[in-house]
């Protein structure tokens, strides 16, 4: 008990210094004396460095209030509207609406898995192409180079025509 008293009394007289380095374009050092109690330390006023394109919050309030008060007409105030609640019908006529297009959806989709497999599968020198008219007529093509343009044109076709069901189907959702 007597060493930890002893021990205390001795960092009491001890009066620690602390080398202080500030930030600035000049480096200084300063040499600091910490004061034994509160009641030796007196309260200084901290300098304010001036710094370019820093400005205080109290500095951004009067600006604020100014402007507010030259032109309280300009300021905009958002508005919040809540969407009109929809009726039971066009819920349903909605939801009819979007399953039919996602059944046109599918179909698309379909088509155009089919055609990219046509493509992958097929070898260019015994496939044919057929094309018929309502009429009967009949058009056949062994061309590897022709039939390659008609499923690159197919593909081209069932992608957008899936776009833009998928627009429509947004813009119901």
């Amino acid at each position: 008990m007597k060493s930890n008293a002893t021990a205390q009394k001795t960092q009491e007289n001890v009066i620690p210094k602390m080398t202080i380095v500030q930030p600035s374009a000049e480096k200084s050092v300063k040499n600091v004396q910490f004061k034994a109690s509160a009641e030796e330390v007196t309260s200084e006023p901290i300098a304010q460095e001036e710094t370019p394109g820093v400005i205080t919050i109290t500095e951004v309030m009067k600006k604020v209030n100014e402007e507010f008060n030259a032109k309280p007409e300009k300021l905009a105030i958002p508005i919040i509207t809540e969407k009109p609640v929809q009726s039971i019908e066009d819920i349903k006529r909605k939801s009819e609406v979007l399953s039919r297009l996602t059944v046109k959806w599918d179909t698309l989709a379909e088509k155009r898995r089919r055609v990219e497999n046509f493509a992958i599968s097929h070898d260019g020198d015994t496939a044919s192409a057929i094309v018929r008219d309502s009429q009967g007529e009949v058009f056949e093509s062994n061309s590897p180079k022709t039939i390659g343009k008609l499923i690159e044109f197919w593909k081209a076709e069932f992608s957008e025509a899936i776009a833009n069901v998928e627009k429509e189907m947004r813009e119901i959702a």
